[in-house]
């Protein structure tokens, strides 16, 4: 599976995050420490806003390690609210289209896990899409049908709502067809105005999901980084191994972030 981060809060250089801690976005793409997979290296994307409306995008196949683009680009854009993507391929060919983040309208969405059984469900999930979202798509995956998904069931008007009917929708459609493999997921999803995250499994234990505000991070070159009090970080796994300023997300939650903090609240379906 993949690992990913997300950032809400001042303006910071992307790389502070992406490159700079011990355990970075980058190190985790070739030494993951809470995934089956250890090594993340079918492509790397990052997405952000930086006061336009449309957000930035940038999606490569290459392994994150492998693509100087990444290092130079992180090193010079500087924004208060991003999200980045090493991935693990699980469902869907190695190719840019199926990279994260995926963009649909002014929301980026990115996902770490799998639903079990995505080629006999494909159909089904389709048939649920409505326009414009079902065209939107333009690779292959399950994370990109679960973003459709969301937008489809009004992601961007009430986010807990287009959350929670999304994995809602794809419980009833493993029912009807008697899917018996995991669903499991952690995703993040912006529209420019604060992040949303959500963990959630059926059949086997959720993926790892931590956040931390005004953290002081340990960097690779034994300095440290202080985070502004009201910016937070949500990462697949910690960035550093300062253990005690992580909160783990529980299963089941949606997570919301903004700049006046972080509230936590159960995924209920």
């Amino acid at each position: 599976m993949c690992r990913w981060l997300a950032y809400c809060g001042p303006e910071i250089r992307m790389s502070t995050l992406l490159h700079d801690p011990e355990h970075s976005l980058l190190t985790q793409s070739k030494h993951a420490t809470q995934s089956r997979w250890v090594v993340n290296g079918d492509g790397v994307g990052m997405g952000w806003y930086d006061g336009d409306p449309d957000p930035g995008q940038y999606r490569e196949t290459r392994a994150a390690w492998n693509d100087e683009n990444v290092k130079s680009l992180a090193r010079h854009i500087r924004s208060g609210l991003f999200l980045a993507h090493v991935r693990a391929v699980t469902q869907g060919i190695v190719s840019r289209t199926n990279t994260h983040p995926f963009l649909m309208g002014d929301w980026l969405f990115q996902h770490n896990g799998d639903v079990g059984g995505f080629k006999l469900m494909q159909r089904a999930i389709d048939a649920r899409l409505a326009d414009p979202w079902f065209g939107d798509r333009q690779g292959q995956t399950d994370s990109e049908s679960l973003f459709a998904l969301a937008m489809t069931y009004g992601l961007q008007d009430d986010p807990v709502a287009g959350i929670t009917a999304m994995v809602r929708s794809i419980l009833e459609i493993r029912e009807e067809l008697g899917v018996t493999e995991p669903f499991m997921m952690s995703t993040a999803m912006t529209g420019g105005d604060g992040l949303w995250c959500a963990r959630f499994a059926v059949g086997c234990q959720a993926p790892s999901l931590y956040w931390g505000a005004g953290l002081n991070l340990c960097n690779s070159d034994g300095t440290t980084t202080r985070l502004d009090p009201s910016a937070t970080v949500v990462v697949s796994e910690p960035l550093d191994t300062e253990q005690f300023a992580w909160q783990e997300v529980p299963e089941r939650s949606i997570v919301r972030v903004d700049t006046s903090g972080v509230d936590v609240q159960p995924l209920v379906v």
